[in-house]
């Protein structure tokens, strides 16, 4: 077949990244319950592939934190434990206000407002204490931060470690598990930081977002 001068070549997907992706999406919409077994041939037979790329693709989910395996004795979706949250959203708050950090003095006017509103969805729940669409909104104000950074090494870096630790935070969120007094100091913060394209205040903002200690003079 001719081929176009200039095209871009088309990227094809392994089967282990194929499975991973399709094993990945099943754990994060509820198809895959938290503590759930997986078996090696059922999970053959519903990709339709052999058991060496899936194998390789329940490694690479292990790795990010989706499945907990322990040789001979099971390979299973990982089950979250609530003692862990916090340890959690500091992790992701040293990723996410790194994130924050490169990507504040970068935005363009569009962006910036773009990112205010999204903020200030999520702020609208805290009265409310609807810990579930707080849920929601504020994971689509990380990849908005994500989707603008400059920084596509770090962003790779971020993504390959948040669906995992997400994961467990959705999992073992409820109303009293949030902590509100941190959400309600660090989304004001966060908007005026965005407004005054003031990187480092806009990092430690997000990082009272996710419970990290504020630096002490």
């Amino acid at each position: 077949m001719p081929i176009t001068s200039g095209s871009a070549p088309v990227a094809r997907k392994s089967l282990r990244e194929s499975a991973a992706e399709q094993i990945r999406a099943a754990i994060l919409d509820g198809t895959l319950k938290p503590g759930e077994n997986l078996n090696d041939g059922e999970l053959q037979e519903w990709l339709g592939i052999s058991r060496t790329p899936v194998r390789d693709a329940l490694n690479d989910l292990a790795r990010y934190g989706l499945i907990e395996m322990a040789p001979q004795r099971y390979t299973r979706v990982a089950k979250p434990r609530p003692e862990d949250r916090t340890q959690i959203m500091q992790t992701l708050g040293a990723l996410v206000g790194g994130v924050v950090r490169v990507t504040v003095a970068e935005l363009t006017d569009t962006q910036r407002a773009e990112l205010i509103t999204s903020v200030q969805a999520a702020a609208e729940t805290l009265p409310t204490r609807d810990y579930d669409a707080h849920g929601t909104l504020g994971w689509d104000m990380v990849h908005l931060f994500l989707k603008y950074c400059p920084n596509r090494i770090l962003v790779a870096a971020t993504q390959d470690r948040i669906d995992g630790l997400g994961y467990q935070l959705t999992i073992t969120r409820n109303v009293e598990s949030t902590d509100w007094a941190a959400l309600e100091a660090g989304y004001p913060a966060l908007i005026t930081a965005l407004q005054a394209g003031d990187s480092i205040a806009a990092e430690l903002a997000i990082e009272t977002v996710f419970q990290l200690p504020l630096p002490t003079a």
